[in-house]
């Protein structure tokens, strides 16, 4: 862009100084045709006064003659080499000649006047030779015109021919501008926008240029630190997440212990009073709910370990069952849900992050409804052919298919028109300072982004809230 301001700038001012230097040649041509103008207006003025005077014989006519023949030739005199410039030096001398033998004609008129004769012969004479000093200067006014539109002519194709090289010039430099600024920036659109969809993590760099260069080496900085920090904000939402899952895990823990407990007591208690069946029923009572326990803690730790995003067949209703009973503790167990998901149903997803989504929906709900609340989520796969009813965010929202549609519906409060519409964004919230940072919802529509689907909420003042989840039924590879 530097090298194109400074071409054009170099032609501007190459096409400047040469304008300029045909100004001063056209005003010095307009001088010379001033002086050439002055020349034949004076002899002009000599006709008319030799007219005059043989008209009328007035002493004053020959007398206004002779001095405009005198400024005729002083013109002469000063200017010979401006008029050297119009008109050969030969011309210019006929020119010298013929004026000298009009001024001495004109000086014999007075002596003549007493001789008609004389007179008359001498009157021919002065108007062939005044005829002959008109032709001449007129000739050499008419050239000097010629030359001065010939100049002006030769000025207008000058102008347009710079006009038009700039014309060309500012044309190529846009394309190479084009070339050079254009195409880059149009790649990086390209580049952003597959970043957008999630088909790639970072630009490359179109264009050899050094400011290209660094714009996208500050731009790849840029999305690693917008990736570490969401990153650590969904660590820090999974970490909450699980804190809110280990009061529900005490509580299933407690079952099991308490069933293992029982049967270790009565085993104790009864030593060699029991048949070795009714003992090995005791046992296998242990082992199950031994297992039972181990499987607790085993979801536990997969849902706090970090893993590398992973879709899979996941069973819908044996995760929400498992949630469910994870996020129970940490709330009023008064409250009522209820699961209408068939058994066999499975959508392909990140079982740890759709896990999490459920955690951070059913663990709302639980809190909204209260104690004596109901709580329904609901399943059921479908063919998609518009958003979800209420606001709808996500990829998946606009593009129709056969989906899964996870719905988690309470009949709590509801959440207040003014507010519905900030409800996924990031740290917004309308609990108590120390009650949460406002990134759970925010991290379910990332999860749901991620996966490739769809996210909408539907709630009023005193009707409840909705939240249905639309996943792609099938993966990209099926």
């Amino acid at each position: 862009m530097t090298l194109g301001y400074y071409a054009v700038a170099g032609i501007m001012l190459v096409a400047s100084v040469f304008f300029v230097g045909e100004l001063r040649t056209l005003e010095a041509r307009v001088v010379l045709g001033q002086r050439a103008t002055d020349l034949y207006d004076s002899v002009l003025e000599i006709r008319r006064f030799e007219r005059n005077y043989f008209l009328y014989h007035q002493a004053a006519d020959r007398e206004e003659n002779a001095r405009h023949i005198g400024l005729a030739r002083q013109l002469l005199s000063e200017n010979e080499a401006d008029y050297l410039a119009i008109v050969p030096r030969a011309r210019l001398g006929q020119l010298e000649a013929r004026l000298n033998a009009y001024q001495e004609a004109m000086a014999g008129l007075p002596a003549a006047e007493a001789a008609p004769a004389q007179m008359q012969a001498l009157e021919p004479r002065i108007r062939n030779l005044g005829q002959e000093v008109v032709g001449i200067a007129g000739e050499i006014a008419a050239s000097e015109r010629r030359q001065i539109q010939a100049t002006l002519a030769g000025f207008q194709t000058l102008l347009l021919a710079a006009i038009l090289c700039m014309a060309l010039l500012i044309v190529a430099v846009g394309r190479a501008l084009s070339q050079r600024v254009v195409r880059p920036l149009k790649a990086m659109e390209a580049s952003v926008e597959a970043i957008i969809a999630n088909r790639r993590e970072s630009l490359s760099a179109p264009s050899n240029d050094r400011e290209i260069i660094s714009v996208i080496a500050a731009f790849n900085h840029m999305l690693k630190e917008l990736d570490l920090r969401q990153k650590s904000l969904m660590r820090s939402e999974r970490l909450a997440s699980l804190g809110t899952m280990l009061s529900g895990v005490a509580h299933e823990l407690n079952n099991p212990l308490s069933n293992i407990s029982s049967s270790c007591q009565i085993l104790h208690e009864e030593i060699g009073e029991h048949d070795p069946e009714t003992q090995k029923r005791y046992l296998e009572r242990i082992d199950q709910q031994t297992e039972r326990a181990r499987h607790i803690v085993r979801s536990l730790l997969e849902f706090s370990r970090e893993k590398e995003f992973r879709k899979e067949q996941v069973p819908l209703r044996a995760m929400v069952a498992q949630t469910v009973g994870f996020v129970r503790g940490a709330v009023s167990a008064k409250s009522v849900v209820k699961l209408s998901i068939d058994e066999e149903l499975r959508v392909p997803a990140d079982a740890q992050r759709l896990q999490q989504v459920m955690v951070n929906l059913i663990s709302n709900a639980l809190e909204g409804v209260g104690a004596d609340g109901e709580i329904v989520i609901a399943a059921q796969r479908l063919q998609a052919a518009a958003p979800p009813a209420g606001i709808a965010l996500g990829p998946g929202c606009d593009t129709p298919g056969e989906v899964v549609e996870i719905s988690v519906a309470d009949n709590g409060p509801g959440i207040a028109p003014e507010i519905l519409p900030r409800i996924f964004d990031p740290f917004f919230t309308t609990k108590q300072v120390g009650h949460g940072m406002g990134l759970g919802l925010f991290v379910v529509y990332e999860i749901v982004d991620e996966h490739g689907g769809c996210i909408a909420v539907q709630s009023a003042p005193g009707r409840g809230t909705v939240f249905r989840i639309r996943l792609p039924a099938q993966t990209e590879a099926q």
